[in-house]
């Protein structure tokens, strides 16, 4: 997939995906976050959907699930799992100036980055990975998608 075959092009490693978004107190609805949902990324070849993490549902987590591929199987991680329902983004906790911090995975590599993630405008996600400082990362815009076509297999299908 091109969004996560960007990984290992950058100079700096992967800065692609990140996590956090929209300060609200701990005692809000998650949903006033604007967060939760599916979403597809910038370059039209993944959806993922984003959750409250099921180890803590004061963070949220995404997993990607759907992938545009051609070969009769989903792309597999470091480990030879499905990339199809993998956690990518995980651990990200709401910061009270309307991020999420957590991390993001590179399933080609195994590593873990530093992730943010953040509103955009309109009904858009901002992702930033980065390593070290977040000022040598990259950012990311995906655009919210609603009723994706995705069939078995996480075979995702754009309209």
């Amino acid at each position: 997939m091109r969004f996560l075959a960007a990984i290992k092009t950058l100079s700096i490693p992967f800065l692609i995906l990140a996590g956090g978004v929209m300060a609200a107190s701990q005692g809000q609805a998650r949903a006033s976050s604007g967060l939760e949902g599916t979403w597809l990324v910038e370059e039209k070849d993944g959806i993922f959907s984003i959750a409250p993490c099921p180890s803590d549902a004061d963070r949220l987590c995404g997993w990607l699930v759907g992938m545009d591929y051609t070969d009769a199987e989903p792309e597999k991680d470091i480990w030879g799992r499905s990339e199809c329902g993998l956690e990518i983004i995980s651990d990200m906790k709401r910061h009270k100036n309307g991020q999420w911090h957590g991390t993001i995975l590179d399933p080609r590599t195994g590593r873990t980055y530093q992730a943010i993630m953040w509103s955009g405008k309109g009904d858009t996600l901002k992702l930033r990975g980065y390593v070290g400082l977040s000022l040598f990362g990259e950012t990311q815009t995906w655009s919210r998608i609603a009723n994706p076509v995705i069939g078995t297999q996480c075979r995702m299908k754009i309209k």
